[in-house]
């Protein structure tokens, strides 16, 4: 699949790595692996998803909760299993994740890079 909102994820290591050196540089060794693992994947069903990443919710609208680092970070990711694109519409702490609409966040592509982590 072609993984695009990458700058989301870049974004989100950049600030934790930052605030937290070790945790940061752990969260970018999990997220390099993601990202591994869903460009080599060429899923068409969202229990295909389920099958590798067994924590991931599906939500509706095409899009997965994938946990990072034992829960402490959420990815919001919606797919397009037709055009194999997964679009990353979040990537933050769990507290982040808590305050935000996942069903509709990134809904307004016109918001500054979807809730992308300053």
């Amino acid at each position: 699949m072609i993984v695009i909102g990458v700058a989301i994820l870049i974004g989100l290591v950049s600030r934790e790595k930052r605030l937290r050196a070790k945790q940061g540089r752990t969260l970018e060794r999990r997220l390099a692996a993601w990202r591994q693992e869903v460009d080599k994947a060429s899923w068409t069903k969202p229990m295909e998803v389920k099958a590798v990443y067994g924590t991931a919710d599906v939500i509706g609208d095409s899009r997965i909760v994938f946990d990072i680092c034992g829960n402490s970070y959420r990815l919001v990711v919606k797919f397009n299993y037709v055009a194999g694109v997964a679009r990353v519409l979040f990537a933050g702490t769990r507290t982040e994740y808590d305050g935000i609409e996942a069903l509709t966040v990134g809904d307004n592509e016109d918001a500054k890079a979807d809730h992308e982590p300053s």
